[in-house]
C-alpha cells in the first residue's frame, strides 16, 4: 500500500519524496481490492450516501430503515468533545474534537452517550464475504502494502471508515473520518510509528535550482550546475562528474524498470525522469496539477467520467534499438489497463479508484460530438467552465497545438484526489506497439482501436511472467526528458538526455544523470568529498562529517529544514502469533526506545507522531491519542494481561541491508525485547528480497518509511490500515 511507497532510507538525501517501499510508494502501498484474473470480475457495490437529518440521533434513509442501525442516544449537557474511542464491540463509537463517528454492520443497535449538539456521522455496512479475499491469498500474491496494508491487518469497522472517507466529497466529513482512523490506528497498533522525518539533504553548492516536492523527485533537467564545478573521473567506464552530469551516490536498487511493477521511491524516481504521466506537478506546486501528456481535461457533473485530450507529436524513444513510437490515446488506455492486469501491489490505486475496462480511447471527432449533447466541466487555474466543444476546451486551457486523441477514464465512484493519483510515475504512459510487438495490430483490432480496452486482458498476464514486463524490466522505454542509457545491477545507472523528448531544449540543466550504488556509507561520503558525486545519501549520524567541506572554491550544503510527510515505522505481521493480539502490539509499542532512536540514530531529525497521518494533514491529532513512550514495566504488564509467555516466541527483526539507521533501530529493539523474554534475532536482506518478503508476509517485524503516493490523508490511512474488506453496501448518514 504508499504516497507511495516504501523507502530505502527516509533520509535519502536527494531522492524523490515518493520513494520506495514505504517511500508512497512502497508506495506507497495502497488499499484496495485484489486484482482479478479477468475483466469480468465482480466489483464491490459500494453505495455511499450522505443524509442530513434534523434529529439528534443518526438515522439512515427511509428506504433502508427496516435494516438500518438506530443508535440510541442519551443527550448530555453541552461539552467540549475529547478525542477517544468510547465503545468497541460490534460497533465502534469514536469521539473526535468535533463529532461522534459510529461505525458498524447494518442491524446493530448500539447505545452511546452523545454530547448535545455534536455532529454524528454514522457508517453502516454489509460485508461482501464472497468477494473479500482471504489474507492468505493476499500473502501468496505478494499484495502486502498493496491490496492490503503492510501488517496484513484486517478490521471490518476500520475498512468501512476508509471506504466511507474515499467516497465522501465533503471535506469536513472526510476530515472527521480521518480523525477516527488516526485514533484507531493509534489504539490498534498494526504499525508502531517511530516518528515523522525531517529531510536530510547533502550536496555541493555548485548545484543550482534545487526544489522539494512531497511526492515527486526533482526533474534533473530542471536543475543545473555552476559551469566552474570540477570535473572528476567517476570510475565507471569513461564517465565524468562534470557540470553537465548529475551524479548521485546512493544505496539500493529499483524494484523494477517497469513502471507497472515498481512501488518504491527509487523506481518512481527513475520513471519521473524517463517517463511522462497525463498530468504532473510543476516543481514545488502541490495545490494544482499541470498538463503533461494531457493538454486539457474535463469531467462530468458527478466526477465519474474524466476526459483527457492527449498531446500530439509525442514519441517514446527505444534506445535499445534506436527507434521511436508515436504516442496517442490508445497507448494511454493500454497503460492503465496493463497496470491492473499485471496485478503488482501498486495496482491497488487503479483497481480501487478506476474502471479501466470501461474506459476508452476516443478520436477528437467522437469526443467533440459527445460534447454537443453532454457538456462537461473543465477546471484549471482556479477557474471553472462548462464546455460544449473541443475548441472550447482547448481555449480554456490555452492550448492550440496538435492532439492525439482523447482518453476517457471511468471511475466507479467519484474520488476527490484522482488527479494526484494520475501524476504518479507508475502511470507513466508506455508504447503499446513496443510492448506487444507482432501482436500489436491484432490487439489493436481486438479492442476496436482502444474503444474496448478489456480485450487486452488476453494479451497480458498477471505477475512477473508477463512478457511485456520482462521486456520493460530489462529494456525500459519512455517519453520523458531522459532515457536509460546504461546500467549494471547493484552498481550504477546512467540516464542520458532524450533528444526525442516532446519538450526538449538545446540546453537542459543536465545531459546525464548517474546513480552510483554503494551500500557502505563511508564509501559514499568519500565519493562526495572528492567531488565524484554531487549529492549523497548518508545516515543522519554521519551528517557532521560532511559539514563545512570545501572543494575548488565550492562548499558542502547540509539542509534539515523541511518536515516531510514521511513516517518511519515498525510493521508487525498481525496474521502471526503473538502479533495477532492487540495487547501484545500495544506492549511492544511501549518497549521502543523512541528518544534513543530519534537522538542517536536520526540526530533529532525524527519528530514524534503516534498515528498513520503526518502533521499537519487533515485527520492528524495530538489530543486523545496514546503517546507511547519507553515504559518497560507497562510493556510487561500488558503482556501479562494478554496471557502471553514471551519465552515461547522467536522474533526475527529485519531491515534492508546497507541502511545503517535501520540496522541500529533493530539492534536496539533486539536488546530491549530480549529483556522482555522474547528470543530475538536481527537479519538484513537486499532491497528486492526485502520487498518480496514483506509483500508476501514472510516476516515477523520489519522497519520501513512511507512517502505518500499522492497528497491526500487517504494515502496514509488506506495504506496503513486497509484490510481489503469488500462491501455489498456502505451508507453514511450525518446529523447534528
Amino acid at each position: 500500500m504508499a504516497s507511495k511507497r516504501m523507502v530505502l532510507s527516509i533520509f535519502i538525501v536527494f531522492l524523490v519524496a515518493f520513494s520506495v517501499v514505504a517511500s508512497g510508494c512502497i508506495g506507497g502501498g495502497g488499499g484496495g481490492s485484489t486484482t482479478s484474473s479477468s475483466p469480468s470480475k465482480t466489483t464491490t457495490t459500494t453505495q455511499s450516501k450522505t443524509t442530513t437529518t434534523s434529529q439528534s440521533q443518526t438515522t439512515t434513509s427511509s428506504q433502508a430503515s427496516s435494516t438500518s442501525t438506530q443508535t440510541t442516544t442519551t443527550t448530555q449537557p453541552p461539552a467540549q468533545l475529547t478525542p477517544q474511542i468510547l465503545e468497541m464491540d460490534k460497533v465502534y463509537v469514536i469521539e473526535t474534537d468535533k463529532s461522534v463517528i459510529v461505525v458498524g454492520p447494518k442491524g446493530e443497535n448500539p447505545t452511546a452517550q452523545i454530547p448535545s449538539g455534536a455532529k454524528v456521522i454514522k457508517v453502516e455496512y454489509e460485508v461482501d464475504e464472497a468477494n473479500t479475499p482471504s489474507i492468505e491469498s493476499l500473502m501468496e500474491a505478494g499484495q502486502g502494502f498493496g491490496a492490503i496494508d503492510p501488517a496484513f491487518f484486517r478490521d471490518e469497522h476500520v475498512d468501512a471508515l476508509i471506504i466511507a472517507a474515499r467516497r465522501q466529497t465533503d471535506p469536513t466529513i472526510r476530515t472527521e473520518l480521518f480523525k477516527a482512523l488516526y485514533l484507531l490506528g493509534n489504539k490498534l497498533v498494526p504499525e508502531v510509528i517511530l516518528g515523522q522525518n525531517r529531510q536530510l539533504r547533502v550536496y555541493w553548492d555548485w548545484v543550482k535550482g534545487r526544489y522539494y516536492h512531497p511526492t515527486l523527485a526533482e526533474r534533473y533537467d530542471l536543475i543545473s550546475e555552476d559551469p566552474n564545478a570540477p570535473s572528476v573521473e567517476i570510475g565507471i567506464k569513461d564517465y565524468k562528474n562534470n557540470p553537465e552530469t548529475y551524479t548521485i551516490a546512493t544505496i539500493g536498487w529499483p524494484e523494477s524498470f517497469d513502471p507497472a511493477m515498481t512501488y518504491e521511491t527509487f523506481g518512481w524516481e527513475i520513471w519521473h525522469e524517463i517517463g511522462d504521466t497525463l498530468v504532473t506537478y510543476w516543481k514545488e506546486e502541490t495545490e494544482q496539477v499541470s498538463p503533461d501528456l494531457a493538454v486539457a481535461w474535463a469531467h462530468n457533473e458527478n466526477g465519474t467520467e474524466w476526459y483527457f485530450l492527449i498531446r500530439g507529436g509525442v514519441e517514446a524513444y527505444d534506445p535499445w534499438n534506436d527507434k521511436t513510437y508515436p504516442i496517442d490515446a490508445t497507448d494511454v488506455a493500454f497503460t492503465f489497463l496493463r497496470v491492473e492486469r499485471l496485478g503488482h501491489s501498486v495496482s491497488w490505486m487503479v483497481d480501487s479508484f478506476m474502471d479501466v475496462n470501461h474506459s476508452a480511447a476516443l478520436t477528437e471527432d467522437e469526443f467533440n460530438n459527445y460534447l454537443k449533447e453532454h457538456p462537461l466541466i473543465a477546471e484549471f487555474g482556479g477557474k471553472s467552465k462548462e464546455v460544449k466543444s473541443l475548441d472550447e476546451l482547448k481555449q480554456f486551457f490555452g492550448y492550440s497545438g496538435e492532439t492525439a486523441g482523447v482518453f476517457k477514464l471511468v471511475l466507479p465512484q467519484p474520488y476527490a484526489p484522482v488527479l494526484g493519483v494520475l501524476a504518479d510515475p507508475f502511470l507513466s504512459v508506455v508504447p503499446m506497439e513496443y510492448l506487444l510487438g507482432d501482436k500489436y495490430q491484432e490487439a489493436l483490432q481486438a479492442s476496436n482501436n482502444g474503444h474496448d480496452p478489456s480485450a487486452w486482458w488476453n494479451y497480458l498476464q498477471q505477475g512477473k511472467d508477463d512478457p511485456t514486463h520482462q521486456l520493460m524490466h530489462q529494456k525500459p522505454v519512455g517519453t520523458g526528458p531522459f532515457y536509460v542509457k546504461d546500467y549494471q545491477e547493484n552498481s550504477y545507472i546512467v540516464l542520458e538526455y532524450n533528444p526525442h523528448y516532446w519538450n526538449a531544449t538545446s540546453n537542459p540543466g543536465h545531459k546525464y544523470v548517474i546513480y552510483i550504488i554503494n551500500n557502505d556509507a563511508q564509501s559514499r561520503i568519500n565519493l562526495f568529498k572528492t567531488g565524484t558525486a554531487d549529492v549523497v545519501a548518508i545516515p543522519a549520524e554521519k551528517m557532521d562529517t560532511v559539514k563545512n567541506l570545501e572543494l575548488s572554491g565550492f562548499h558542502s550544503v547540509v539542509k534539515t529544514d523541511i518536515l516531510q510527510p514521511i513516517l518511519t515505522f515498525l510493521v508487525f505481521n498481525t496474521h502471526k502469533e503473538p502479533f495477532n493480539n492487540p495487547k501484545v502490539r500495544e506492549a511492544l509499542a511501549y518497549a521502543v526506545p523512541y528518544d534513543q532512536i530519534a537522538q542517536l540514530v536520526y540526530r533529532n531529525l525524527l519528530e514524534p507522531n503516534y498515528g498513520p497521518i503526518p502533521k499537519p494533514w487533515p485527520g492528524y491529532l495530538e489530543e486523545g491519542v496514546t503517546k507511547y513512550t519507553y515504559n518497560i514495566p507497562k510493556a510487561k504488564k500488558l503482556l501479562q494481561e494478554a496471557g502471553v509467555d514471551p519465552s515461547k516466541y522467536k522474533i526475527e527483526l529485519i531491515y534492508n541491508e546497507g541502511n545503517s539507521a535501520r540496522e541500529k533501530i533493530m539492534t536496539l529493539l533486539q536488546n530491549v525485547w530480549s529483556q522482555l523474554g522474547f528470543q530475538v534475532t536481527v537479519n538484513s536482506y537486499n532491497w528486492p528480497t526485502y520487498l518480496s518478503k514483506t509483500e508476501h508476509g514472510d516476516y515477523d517485524v520489519y522497519v520501513v518509511g512511507w512517502v505518500p503516493d499522492y497528497l491526500d490523508s487517504d494515502n496514509w490511512v488506506g495504506p496503513f490500515l486497509y484490510g481489503a474488506t469488500e462491501f455489498k453496501s456502505l451508507e453514511v448518514t450525518v446529523s447534528s
